[in-house]
């Protein structure tokens, strides 16, 4: 697989959002998180990117990335090319498992956040 372009800003984002769409990066960060992110917290990370916040403090963002939100949006995004490339129907899998997540409450979202690993979508 070739080096995805780096997503530097919220205008990269964006065009990103509007080729794979929202839910596929949603996807991305849900799976490159191993599920840490519910996808609830996944979008609220979209969204203040695309605003252009570059800091984030969860607990991921700060131990894995230095707070460099960018570089973890990039770090998923990445890792979801990779598997798309390898195995797309996992992927697809994957993007239509996190969608149907996304109608849970919050709570039944952690609990699946919880369960995440051990689903073999």
């Amino acid at each position: 697989m070739e080096e995805p372009a780096r997503i530097n800003g919220p205008t990269d984002l964006k065009k990103l959002v509007d080729e794979k769409g929202k839910e596929w990066l949603v996807a991305a960060m849900v799976e490159g998180s191993i599920g840490y992110h519910t996808p609830k917290h996944a979008e609220i990370l979209i969204e203040r990117a695309l605003s252009g916040e570059k800091i984030d403090w969860c607990e991921r963002c700060d131990a894995c990335f230095g707070r460099d939100l960018f570089e973890m949006i990039n770090y998923d995004i990445r890792h979801m090319l990779f598997l798309e490339d390898r195995n797309a129907a996992k992927a697809k899998r994957l993007v239509e498992t996190v969608k149907l997540i996304s109608t849970m409450d919050s709570e039944a979202q952690l609990s699946v956040s919880l369960a995440y690993p051990t689903m073999n979508i």
